[in-house]
Order: C-alpha cells, then sequence, then structure tokens
C-alpha cells in the first residue's frame, strides 16, 4: 500500500508543477505568442519546416508498419 500512495503522491506533484507551468506560460508566453504568431506563421522557413516534419512523420509511419516482423 505504501508504493501506491507514493506514486499517486509523485503523480499529484507532477500535475501540480505541471499546472503551475501552464499557468504561468499562459500569463508570460500567450501574450508574447499572440502578439507574434501572424507574423512568425507567415514565414516561409516556418511553413515549409511543418510540411517537412508532417511529410517525415508520415514516411517513418508506413516504414514501421512496412517492416514489421515475419511470424
Amino acid at each position: 500500500m505504501g508504493d501506491r500512495i507514493k506514486t499517486l503522491g509523485i503523480f499529484a506533484l507532477l500535475g501540480f508543477i505541471g499546472g503551475v507551468i501552464a499557468n504561468v506560460g499562459f500569463h508570460t508566453v500567450w501574450p508574447w505568442l499572440a502578439a507574434n504568431l501572424p507574423f512568425i506563421l507567415s514565414a516561409e522557413w516556418v511553413i515549409s519546416g511543418i510540411a517537412g516534419a508532417l511529410i517525415t512523420t508520415c514516411f517513418v509511419v508506413i516504414w514501421v508498419y512496412l517492416s514489421r516482423p515475419q511470424e
């Protein structure tokens, strides 16, 4: 029973820390992001990077499905 309480306490602590980080991020990062996001998303390199990441992810998913062990 003691291990379960420790695990529950650790997850509760991580949740608390995550909530604090989310609150700080919302109040500090969000205003900056809202002000600069239209400029950032209009940059060609950002759009190219997102497209490249999606294409690479698709290739990796296809490779994983095709290279499953033969049984």
